[in-house]
This record gives C-alpha cells, sequence and structure tokens, in this order.
C-alpha cells in the first residue's frame, strides 16, 4: 500500500510539474566572412588611430568583433567560469573551445554519433555578477563550407542547478545566437552566495553534409552586475 501511494505522489507531482519555456533567439546576427588574425591587424590599426570613426562603428556593429577582439567590457569584465565540463568531446576539438572567444575554433561531440543526450555543464562561482543572456554561435562557423559539413543544434535543454529551466530553439543558420534567460545567480548583497551550474542538453541537430557530429563555436553569456 505505501508503494501505491508514493505511486500517485510522484504521479501528481509529474502532472503539476512546471513547463519548461520554450525560447526563440532574441538576437541572431551573421558571421562575418573575416578571419581572426585580421580582426586582430583591425584592432592593432584602430588602436594607432588609423582607422575612420564610420568604418570604426560599421566593425563594432558586429556582435563578434565587439565581444571577442575589442577591448569593450561585458560581463565577462568581472564574471568567470571556474570548469566547462562536456560528457563527450573529439580529439583536437575539446570542450575548452566552446569558451575561448575565437570564432574559428569549436567544440565537437566526440565521434560516433551525433551528438544527441551529450551535456555541457558550465560551473559558476558563488561570487560572479548575475547572468541573464545564454550566447551560442552554432555550428563550426570558421567557414561557410565547415558550417555545412557539421551538424548543428536545432533544441538545447537548459538545466539551472540540474533543474530544467528552458529549451533553447535555435535557427540553422551561420550566426551568433542569443537567448533572455531570467535572472540567475547570487544577489551581490547576499550572505550566502553558493557556486551554481548551468547544464546544456542537445536534443535535436540540423544534419551536416559530411560529419555526423555536432559543433558548437562558442557558447558564452552576458548579464548584470558588472559595474
Amino acid at each position: 500500500m505505501k508503494e501505491f501511494f508514493t505511486y500517485i505522489a510522484l504521479l501528481f507531482a509529474g502532472l503539476f510539474q512546471a513547463p519548461v519555456a520554450e525560447l526563440q533567439p532574441a538576437g541572431i546576427f551573421p558571421v562575418p566572412n573575416i578571419s581572426k588574425s585580421e580582426y586582430n591587424a583591425l584592432l592593432e590599426k584602430m588602436d594607432k588611430g588609423l582607422v575612420g570613426e564610420e568604418e570604426a562603428k560599421s566593425y563594432y556593429a558586429s556582435p563578434i568583433f565587439l565581444h571577442f577582439y575589442s577591448n569593450a567590457c561585458s560581463w565577462y569584465c568581472s564574471g568567470v567560469i571556474d570548469s566547462i565540463v562536456a560528457s563527450s568531446s573529439q580529439k583536437g576539438f575539446e570542450v575548452d573551445k566552446i569558451h575561448d572567444f575565437d570564432h574559428e575554433t569549436a567544440w565537437v561531440v566526440g565521434e560516433g554519433g551525433s551528438g544527441i543526450g551529450t551535456t555541457i555543464t558550465y560551473t559558476i562561482p558563488g561570487g560572479a555578477p548575475r547572468i541573464t543572456t545564454v550566447k551560442i554561435l552554432n555550428g563550426y562557423v570558421k567557414s561557410a563550407q565547415e558550417w555545412q559539413e557539421y551538424a548543428r543544434i536545432k533544441q538545447l535543454k537548459l538545466y539551472h542547478n540540474n533543474k530544467p529551466l528552458a529549451t533553447l530553439e535555435l535557427e540553422d543558420s551561420r550566426s551568433l545566437q542569443w537567448f533572455d534567460i531570467g535572472l540567475l545567480g547570487n544577489e551581490p548583497q547576499a550572505k550566502v552566495r553558493p557556486d551554481w551550474t548551468l547544464k546544456f542538453e542537445i536534443l535535436e541537430v540540423y544534419p551536416g553534409k559530411k560529419y555526423e557530429e555536432v559543433a558548437i563555436s562558442e557558447l558564452y553569456f552576458d548579464g548584470i552586475d558588472v559595474h
């Protein structure tokens, strides 16, 4: 009888569990056909005052230049990630490539599968600024050809401290896509600020033309409490 009531309790808990939000991109920004070395050379010219104001504005309009290669401030001015762990990675495309702020590198799931069910977990220190946005360079964006060859993310489930929070619905485009996920983390004035995690689980992919494995070039964050 005890087992019966336990079953009924679990059944009702499942029925009344809060639904997981399905999120569409709040912004989609195509990847410019410019290399990392060209970006770095451009930044050097800017520092020397060799680039006009209007030309500089056109480059700063690209989030990839703004976030990865310029000196502009962001969540990372005071925010850090303690660790990133993937349940599967391919040699030469390890998980550290997913958060190195280099649009020419990528994490690729281990050989022999599309990556469905694979997880990537970020551990964030308790004192870090709060996070409001997830930003994803979907696929291997180094070139248009490599982007087509590898699989890309279609659905990505987001967990906050291992509790389902949302499903991110990604467009199949060679682009930077970002998602508004609410306000996550510890309030700066809180007396106790424990470490916390964001976990991403691959639910569905867009197939690649050459490789079965899925790739993500960057997965990083933005937020508040920086200044």
